[in-house]
């Protein structure tokens, strides 16, 4: 919206506006990660301290498999995390997410090992360690693997896409929510040096799957892959460029509500850099003058790196001449006009065959890059750059007006739409979390509940919609809520927190539910469930010396207390009415 507003006063702020952008600038913080190249990085704060930690893999100078976990330690510091029991890989892929509903981050990793090659889910033991699950995947290399709820179940399940040693896999991994999987037939075709990316493209409440690579017949594909909502997936007939060596990725460039693709690549006759923009009715057209340079063994992709409220593009590949390999290495940002211009930064190094991602790692309302890959002169190289911005993002504000719709199993979860000084709304995404009555999380958000901190910079769970639906519910009650999130990932607060019910409960569990606290232990944040037919007059929170330190008679429904100025200690939660009192043990730590 901001960039909007500049668009409409005057030439002259036009031209101090394009001044002021060319001078922003990225800084090497020359972090001492170890350089790599046929690489792969992902950020995630495994740990839940508030800040984005960072995970490598590829071939170092020596052309010895590596992969590292760096912990984020505040003032540009980075610390290997050691006895990481994940063998070094390359030409593979990472990603971070929550599969057992645990509230912390594991690792999903294939590629090749100095012997092998491994497809290993490895389960986050909350102590700076991660453990082989010993549950089975397909032993894959040169292609993707990613988490996403294609089910719509709460459960995070697992795409795994590669070269099994004989030919080309591509299989889904339906996650059981019990610590197992199973395989499930999708007729996606298998590739190598690929991109499978998902995204709820047509808004209908589950995500689809985007995939370029070469496939296992020697083509070169980029498809789109509806799903049908009954787990099964129908190709659309779309036409995009075929490609590999490159990547894709989906991101509302121009904030109409929704998701645009991002290609790059090689495509035989040519590199591409393609933006489709999606018509909102099932098809995509391709921007004709988007500006962008096409580039091959690449990475492309969308964050608002201006913090104008609209997604910019980084850049780094090779891109096209004849008998060498120039590079790239850029931001091209967004001019709201379905063109794009190379913001001539000057990144110190030019990287190509790794891979690139946006973060916001020192938390000062800007987003970072991490980068690596081979530079000009053939060395290895991981790079953090430090975004030195002098205008900060600002979170948007909490979605409001939460309605819980229950359908036996299913409930359907809505709100509306949130509002951000940057983004604009229809530009947001959103990010639910569901809870049981014993406060275990049953749909994961992967964002630090009490503050809104997202654990990976990535579209919220839900994409756009305002509402989702979520099945296979056990009988009990449920608490939710959800947060907004905006161009550079930053996340609101969460609503307050409302329940539902699936199925009936006991007398004994409705009086025991006329209270519900969560989280429970916390840092000094508690939301208070009442129930709605319960009258209650009076609040009190005591020490356990029986010291009363709070209390009040203004209680709503849903209460959100406070306690964060006092130390980390157990305290008593006194509720009265006229005719009851209930006693609740509340932990802060």
């Amino acid at each position: 919206m901001k960039a909007k507003l500049i668009f409409f006063i005057a030439p002259v702020f036009l031209v101090f506006f394009a001044i002021t952008i060319s001078a922003q600038q990225f800084t090497n913080i020359n972090a001492g990660l170890s350089g790599l190249h046929y690489s792969d990085v992902a950020w995630g704060d495994y740990d839940n301290d508030g800040d984005l930690d960072v995970i490598i893999a590829g071939l170092d100078s020596g052309n010895y498999g590596v992969t590292k976990l760096y912990k984020n330690e505040g003032s540009d510091s980075f610390v290997e995390v050691t006895g990481l029991p994940i063998p070094g890989t390359f030409i593979g892929d990472i990603a971070w997410g929550d599969y057992d509903n645990d509230d912390d981050l594991d690792i999903i990793i294939q590629g090749y090992t100095e012997s092998s090659q491994i497809t290993v889910l490895y389960k986050n033991m909350g102590d700076d360690t991660f453990t082989d699950t010993g549950i089975f995947f397909p032993a894959l290399a040169d292609g993707s693997v990613s988490f996403a709820d294609f089910n719509s179940d709460g459960h995070l399940d697992i795409l795994v896409v590669g070269f099994d040693g004989a030919g080309q896999i591509a299989k889904i991994f339906k996650n059981n929510g019990d610590a197992t999987f199973t395989e499930t037939e999708v007729d996606f075709p298998p590739s190598i040096k690929s991109a499978y990316e998902w995204g709820d493209y047509d808004n209908d409440g589950d995500l689809d799957v985007f995939i370029t690579g070469l496939d296992s017949e020697g083509n070169l594909i980029s498809e789109l892959f509806r799903n049908n909502g009954n787990e099964t997936f129908t190709e659309t007939e779309n036409s995009f460029t075929g490609a590999w060596l490159g990547d894709a990725a989906w991101g509302d460039y121009n904030s109409d509500g929704f998701l645009d693709i991002l290609l790059s690549g090689f495509a035989w006759s040519a590199r591409i850099a393609e933006v489709y923009k999606n018509n909102g009715n099932g098809t995509f057209t391709q921007l004709s003058s988007s500006g962008l340079v096409g580039v091959s063994h690449s990475s492309t992709i969308w964050g608002d790196y201006d913090n104008d409220g609209d997604l910019d593009i980084f850049t780094g590949g090779t891109y096209e001449a004849i008998g060498i390999w120039p590079r790239v290495t850029d931001v091209f940002i967004n001019n709201g006009d379905d063109t794009f211009t190379q913001a001539n930064l000057n990144f110190a190094v030019d990287a190509y065959w790794g891979e690139s991602a946006w973060g916001d790692y020192d938390a000062d309302g800007d987003l970072d890059l991490i980068c690596c890959g081979f530079d000009d002169a053939g060395g290895s190289n991981t790079i953090i750059y430090r975004n030195d911005t002098g205008s900060p993002n600002t979170a948007p504000e909490p979605p409001q007006n939460l309605i819980s719709e229950v359908d036996g199993s299913e409930v359907t979860l809505s709100w509306d739409a949130a509002t951000d000084n940057e983004t604009p709304s229809a530009g947001l995404t959103y990010n639910v979390y569901i809870r049981n009555e014993s406060g275990e999380i049953v749909w994961s958000s992967m964002s630090d509940i009490d503050f809104g901190f997202r654990l990976i910079p990535a579209l919220g769970n839900t994409n756009q919609n305002t509402s989702w639906k979520i099945g296979e519910l056990e009988n009990g009650n449920y608490y939710w809520s959800v947060q907004a999130l905006d161009n550079c990932f930053e996340g609101s607060e969460f609503a307050m927190e409302v329940n539902f019910t699936i199925g009936t409960t006991s007398y004994e569990n409705q009086i025991e539910n006329q209270l519900s606290i969560f989280p429970n232990p916390s840092s000094g944040l508690f939301n208070i469930q009442l129930n709605e037919e319960h009258y209650w007059n009076h609040l009190s929170i005591t020490d356990i010396s029986g010291r009363e330190i709070f209390s009040t008679s203004n209680i709503n429904k849903n209460v959100l207390l406070d306690l964060r100025e006092f130390r980390n200690s157990v305290y008593i939660l006194n509720l009265f009415s006229d005719n009851e009192t209930l006693i609740r043990k509340i932990v802060i730590e």
